[in-house]
C-alpha cells in the first residue's frame, strides 16, 4: 500500500458525532431527537438515518438563524424543547448540539439544566449531549449520549432517595442486567442478544434498545411522531437494582469506568462477541456468572460454525480482504475471518485500538479513496459508500457498518455470537465463490 499520508479526505468513513447521539436516542421509547442548529444539521442526519433504518426517524430542530448563531440560541433552544412536548408529548427528548451551535461557547447544559429546574409540571426527560461536527465521530457522540442518559438516571435516582423511597433489590427469580451494546449492532443483533441472555434467566435492560425501536415493526397505532419502542422511561429506576453491567464493543472501551462509576456496579467488559473464541467467552461468562449450563441450543450453534469455518476457508485460500468499516465491526470481522485463515490485506477505520492491529498487513486511519491504494484485492467489506470503488475495481463488496442505503434487509440480519459468524463466513465465502 502506498501513499498513506493524505493531507484531504475524499470519501471519510467518520460520520458526525450527532448522528451517534441521534441512533442512540433512536433506542429509547416515545422519544424526539432534537437538533438545536440550522435546519440543514439535522435534515442531514434524519435523511441518512431514514434510508439506513427505512424506518421513521423522529428528528426535529430548533431552527437555528443568523442571529441566533451570532448573540445566541438560548430561546430557540427553549421554544424547540416546549414545542416538541406540547406537540409529541415524549418520554425523552434528547438534544444533540452541531458546530453551529457549539462555536460560540454557549452553555447548552447549563441552558438546560435552568429549565428543567423551573419546571413545575410533570415533564419529559430532556438529555443533552455535546456533539459538535469538529469534534469526535459517530462513536463518541453515541458514547457522549449514552453517559448523559445515566446521568440524568442518577439524577432522578438521588430525587427518589431523599424522598425516603427504597432503591433496593426486590426479590426476583432473575438475575436483572445493564447491557451496553455498540451502535454497530444491528436490531437484530440486539433481539439475538437478548435471546441469548435469556437462556440464562437473566433479564436484560437494553441500554439503548434499537431491537424494539428500529427492528422493523408495524405498529397498528398507525404513523408515530416518536419513537415506538426501546429503554423506557419507567424503567431508568430499574438500571441501579441489576445486579452488574455487560458492556460489549471494542469503541465503548473508554466508557467502561464512567459506566461503572455512574451506576455503582460490577461491570464486565468484552470488546465483541462475535466469532468462535469471544463468543466461547461471552457464555463462559455467562455460566460463570450464573451458574447455569450453557444451553444445547448454543453447544448445536459451536458445532455447525466450525463445521461452516471448514466449508467455508476454501473459498478464501489465496483471496486478498480490504475491511473499511468502524472500530467495532472491524474487530468482530477481523476475528471471524483471521479464525478462517483468511488473508486481510488492508484495514481501514475511523480510529485505531486495540490489538486488533495484528491481524492486518497494514492498518490505517482513513477514508474509502485508500481503497485505490492497497494493490489487488478479491473483496471489500464497508457501508454502501464502497459501492463504486467495488465496481471500478471489478470485485465484490460485503455491505456493512453505516449507512447501507442502496440494499433492505441488512437490519434483519445479525453477525453476533455463533450464529451470526456462520452467516457471516457463508457469506463471505458465496460472494468470493462467484
Amino acid at each position: 500500500m502506498t501513499n498513506l499520508i493524505k493531507n484531504i479526505e475524499i470519501n471519510p468513513l467518520k460520520t458526525s458525532s450527532s448522528l451517534g447521539a441521534a441512533v442512540f436516542f433512536l433506542g429509547l421509547k416515545n422519544t424526539v431527537v432534537l437538533m438545536h442548529g440550522a435546519v440543514g444539521c439535522a435534515s442531514f442526519d434524519k435523511v441518512t438515518l431514514t434510508k439506513h433504518f427505512r424506518e421513521n426517524i423522529p428528528i426535529v430542530t430548533t431552527a437555528l438563524n443568523e442571529s441566533g448563531a451570532i448573540l445566541g440560541g438560548k430561546d430557540f433552544l427553549i421554544s424547540g424543547i416546549k414545542n416538541v412536548y406540547e406537540k409529541m408529548k415524549p418520554d425523552f427528548i434528547g438534544v444533540a448540539s452541531s458546530g453551529l451551535t457549539e462555536t460560540n461557547g454557549e452553555d447548552i447544559a447549563g441552558i438546560i439544566k435552568d429549565f428543567k429546574g423551573g419546571q413545575d409540571i410533570p415533564f419529559a426527560n430532556v438529555i443533552y449531549a455535546g456533539t459538535p461536527d469538529y469534534k469526535g465521530g459517530f462513536e463518541d457522540g453515541y458514547i457522549n449520549a449514552m453517559l448523559s442518559l445515566l446521568t440524568e438516571a442518577k439524577i432522578l435516582k438521588n430525587k427518589i432517595d431523599k424522598k425516603g423511597k427504597s432503591y433496593k433489590k426486590l426479590n426476583k427469580t432473575a438475575k436483572s442486567v445493564n447491557v451496553f451494546c455498540p451502535f454497530s449492532f444491528t436490531p437484530q443483533d440486539f433481539l439475538e442478544l437478548r435471546e441469548a441472555l435469556d437462556y440464562f434467566n437473566l433479564k436484560p435492560l437494553m441500554i439503548p434498545d434499537l431491537g424494539l425501536s428500529l427492528g422493523g415493526n408495524l405498529d397498528g397505532r398507525g404513523y408515530l411522531q416518536t419513537t415506538s419502542g426501546g429503554l423506557d422511561a419507567k424503567n431508568l429506576p430499574d438500571i441501579y437494582k441489576s445486579d452488574f453491567n455487560l458492556i460489549i464493543g471494542l469503541s465503548l472501551k473508554d466508557a467502561v469506568g464512567n459506566i461503572e462509576r455512574l451506576t455503582g456496579l460490577k461491570t464486565y467488559y468484552l470488546p465483541n462477541i462475535c466469532g468462535l473464541k469471544n463468543t466461547d467467552k461471552f457464555f463462559n461468562l455467562l455460566s460463570k456468572t450464573t451458574g447455569k449450563e450453557i444451553p444445547e441450543k448454543y453447544k448445536r450453534q459451536r458445532s455447525r460454525l466450525m463445521d461452516a469455518y471448514l466449508d467455508a476457508h476454501f473459498y478464501f485460500s489465496g483471496k486478498e480482504i480490504a475491511l473499511a468499516l468502524g472500530v467495532d465491526l472491524l474487530d468482530s470481522f477481523s476475528s471471524v475471518y483471521s479464525e478462517i485463515g483468511a488473508n486481510i490485506k488492508i484495514g481501514i477505520s475511523t480510529k485505531v485500538i486495540g490489538d486488533i492491529k495484528y491481524r492486518f498487513l497494514n492498518l490505517r486511519e482513513g477514508d474509502l479513496d485508500m481503497l485505490y491504494n492497497c494493490g489487488s484485492i478479491d473483496m471489500i467489506v464497508s457501508n454502501s459508500n464502497a459501492k463504486f470503488y467495488a465496481e471500478n475495481l471489478g470485485i465484490p463488496l460485503f455491505r456493512a457498518g453505516f449507512p447501507i442505503i442502496d440494499e433492505i434487509a441488512h437490519n434483519y440480519k445479525h453477525y453476533i455470537l455463533y450464529g451470526g459468524a456462520i452467516n457471516l463466513a457463508v457469506e463471505s465465502a458465496d460472494l468470493l465463490n462467484e
